[in-house]
């Protein structure tokens, strides 16, 4: 499943950069993040819980980041599981950051989502619902966060 959202943050171009080169600042901003923790590989491992449509996901898992600070550009390859529901994802996801104004960015991130066991079964409206969801809350946490760094 592919999703591309294009989010204005009204903060300096830098400021929100200062947040998303910081990985355990930046994922503390998605909804339902748990602790995350820099792994042996260079990569982090974390938790997250979260709520798609009736089921409860208590996922744990790991990622891997690369940026580009001269390009504004953040990539991270993602993947997690639920034990206990059997089901779990895989992710790519790009990032890049613009300048609007002095005062203002623009985030384009693009994601490619495999959905993996149950958690695929549940349907892509759903999930796609979710999705749109959390990026929104990540954006509205990114914001406040550059913002409170200006």
């Amino acid at each position: 499943m592919k999703f591309e959202h294009t989010v204005t943050i009204d903060a300096p171009r830098d400021a929100v950069w200062a947040v998303l080169s910081d990985f355990p600042r930046a994922a503390s901003l998605m909804p339902d993040a748990g602790e995350v923790r820099r792994s042996e590989d260079g990569g982090y491992e974390g938790r997250m819980r979260l709520r798609v449509g009736p089921i409860g996901l208590n996922l744990s898992g790991t990622v891997h980041v690369e940026q580009d600070d001269d390009q504004g550009t953040w990539s991270m390859k993602a993947g997690a599981r639920d034990r206990r529901v059997g089901g779990g994802f895989q992710a790519q996801i790009d990032v890049k950051l613009a300048r609007l104004s002095t005062e203002s960015s623009e985030l384009n991130i693009r994601a490619d989502v495999q959905l993996l066991g149950r958690l695929g079964q549940l349907g892509q409206p759903l999930i796609k619902r979710k999705a749109e969801s959390t990026i929104r809350q990540f954006a509205e946490n990114l914001r406040a966060a550059a913002s409170a760094g200006k």
